[in-house]
C-alpha cells in the first residue's frame, strides 16, 4: 500500500516546473490554449491557486510513497471546500510516475485519499480529468468516480 507524505519545499520546487509545462501541454492537447500562450497561462493559474505554494490554505499537496520503500512514486494535489452539500475535495493534479506505472499505485493511491479523505470528514472527491487521458479515465471509472459533465467541441475548417 503507498502512503501520502505532505510534499517538501525541495519537492514542491521540482514539481511546479514540470506540472506548469505538462498542464500546459495538456491544454494544447485538448484545443484549449494555442501553443504560444500556454506556458504562461499555466505558470498564471498555478500562481493563483497556489500563491503560497504548498503552505496555500486549504490546499492539501502530497508526495505518495511506495510504502515498503518508501520511494516516490508520484504526487497529488487537492483542496478542501464547504458548502451546503459538506465538505468537497477538488483533485488539481495527480500523477504515478511515469516508471512506476502500470503497478497499482495509482489505485492504491485512489483508496488512500478515501482514506485521508474520511478522516477530513470530506463527503465528496471532485476532479477534472481530459478527454484523452483514457487510462486515467479508465482508473476514476473502476475506482467508483462517474461522469457529472461532459464538454464537447467541434473543430470547423
Amino acid at each position: 500500500m503507498v502512503k501520502f507524505d505532505k510534499m517538501s519545499e525541495t519537492a514542491y520546487a521540482a514539481y511546479l516546473p514540470e506540472a506548469i509545462q505538462e498542464y500546459a501541454q495538456e491544454k494544447v492537447k485538448a484545443g484549449t490554449w494555442a501553443e504560444v500562450e500556454a506556458v504562461d497561462r499555466s505558470a498564471a493559474e498555478y500562481g493563483q491557486l497556489l500563491p503560497d505554494g504548498i503552505h496555500t490554505k486549504q490546499h492539501y499537496l502530497f508526495s505518495i510513497l511506495d510504502d515498503a520503500g518508501q520511494t516516490p512514486v508520484g504526487m497529488i494535489w487537492f483542496q478542501l471546500s464547504e458548502s451546503t452539500h459538506g465538505r468537497t475535495a477538488f483533485i488539481f493534479d495527480f500523477k504515478i510516475d511515469d516508471v512506476h506505472q502500470g503497478k497499482g499505485y495509482g489505485r492504491q493511491a485512489m483508496e488512500m485519499l478515501e482514506q485521508v479523505a474520511r478522516r477530513m470528514n470530506i463527503k465528496k472527491i471532485k476532479l477534472h480529468v481530459f478527454a484523452h487521458n483514457t487510462r486515467a479515465i479508465h482508473l476514476y471509472e473502476t475506482t467508483g468516480f462517474v461522469t457529472t459533465d461532459l464538454h464537447m467541441t467541434k473543430t470547423l475548417n
